[in-house]
């Protein structure tokens, strides 16, 4: 039953990412989770099937998708393994997306087949130690040297920065907030070995410093001081494919504690029997419904043109908070299994939680949609 209305195309992809993630990411899952190692190999693997450039035009490598499919595609891998959703995410929504929007037609085919074919991997750099909620006033400076530019700071909390070859970080500049694409190995540059994290192991976090790092104009993305403002919807965008990314892991763990209610069996009869175990698997079914639903229809006013910085963070807002209650659920349902390392609900709740920060906390996706729904008032 096609209940999303999706086209055929758009079942087509979702079907054939499903298989892959089943077959390939699945198994793989608690090993990458145990050993926190980036899976590599996997990511040659997903460019192979053209899902790294999603969002990239074919001219570049890239499959030319529409914003309801890379959502569809990034749900099916996060509900295999969150991890790899996460870093996929953070290359193929800003990194690639970003700067094929908003680069030069030298940085597009400079950049684009490599980060399309996975030759390279890309790594966002917005947060800054001092506060991600904040983005638009960074403390990373940028200061023009002639022909180049001199960056000076830090970004915290950067998602892929230990295994990427291409980082876009943002600045402020004589007029403003610029972004500006930076290579490995810069003199200057320096990567933290990464963090040490609650969840998303095998998606490594590290922490940038930039020491007068020698950046030449060309590097710029976008028109001076106008790179946040400019990267506004495309981060509007970046809400709804982290909603996709937590849809992905609640279903994943709503999969995981309908199948184990069905199979445990307490007083001769399995567990589902019981109104007391039915009625929260019903409100998770509801809660995950709402969550996609909120999502799809966010990722559609998208491709239709239409403004979705309320709808994308109501998307985000409600998916994390659905999600918690959802893996808390499961984790419930399983009993004491549930707190064991061996049930995969005890990860995908690890993992889950990240998104309570990752991408706009839920006070600051409050504070959006009130401020749209409202006007803005001074505070």
């Amino acid at each position: 039953m096609n209940k999303y209305f999706l086209s055929d195309e758009q079942l087509q992809v979702r079907d054939a990412v499903r298989r892959f993630a089943a077959e390939r990411i699945t198994p793989q899952a608690r090993r990458i989770d145990e050993s926190d190692e980036f899976p590599r190999a996997l990511f040659d693997e997903l460019a192979v099937q053209g899902w790294l450039g999603a969002r990239v035009a074919p001219e570049f490598g890239g499959a030319g998708c529409d914003a309801v499919t890379a959502c569809l595609i990034l749900e099916e891998v996060s509900r295999a393994s969150g991890s790899v959703g996460n870093s996929m995410n953070a290359h193929l929504s800003l990194v690639s997306t970003l700067i094929a929007d908003h680069g030069s037609e030298a940085q597009k085919a400079h950049y684009l087949p490599e980060l399309t074919s996975g030759r390279k991997l890309g790594a966002f750099g917005l947060t800054e130690p001092s506060g991600g909620s904040n983005a638009g006033d960074p403390k990373t400076r940028a200061v023009p040297d002639g022909e180049h530019y001199l960056i000076t700071g830090s970004k915290a909390f950067i998602t892929n920065a230990a295994v990427a070859d291409v980082f876009l970080v943002t600045a402020r500049s004589e007029s403003g907030v610029s972004a500006f694409i930076l290579d490995r190995g810069l003199p200057g540059f320096y990567i933290s070995p990464p963090d040490r994290k609650m969840g998303m192991h095998g998606s490594p976090t590290s922490t940038l410093y930039f020491d007068g790092v020698r950046v030449p104009r060309s590097q710029m993305l976008g028109a001076e001081g106008r790179g946040f403002k400019a990267f506004a919807r495309a981060l509007d965008l970046g809400r709804v494919n982290v909603a996709a990314l937590i849809v992905g892991l609640a279903q994943a763990a709503y999969d995981a504690a309908a199948a184990y209610v069905k199979q445990r069996e307490q007083f001769g009869r399995p567990v589902a029997a019981f109104q007391g175990v039915q009625f929260p698997i019903a409100d998770m079914a509801t809660g995950l419904e709402a969550a996609r639903l909120l999502t799809l229809n966010a990722a559609r006013m998208f491709d239709a043109g239409m403004p979705i910085k309320l709808e994308s963070s109501m998307a985000k807002h409600f998916a994390a908070e659905a999600a918690l209650r959802i893996c808390d659920t499961a984790i419930a349902l399983h009993g004491g299994y549930g707190y064991l390392g061996d049930f995969a609900v005890e990860r995908i709740y690890r993992d889950v939680k990240c998104y309570h920060m990752a991408e706009g906390t839920s006070q600051i996706q409050r504070i959006v949609i009130a401020r749209e729904l409202l006007g803005r008032y001074p505070l």
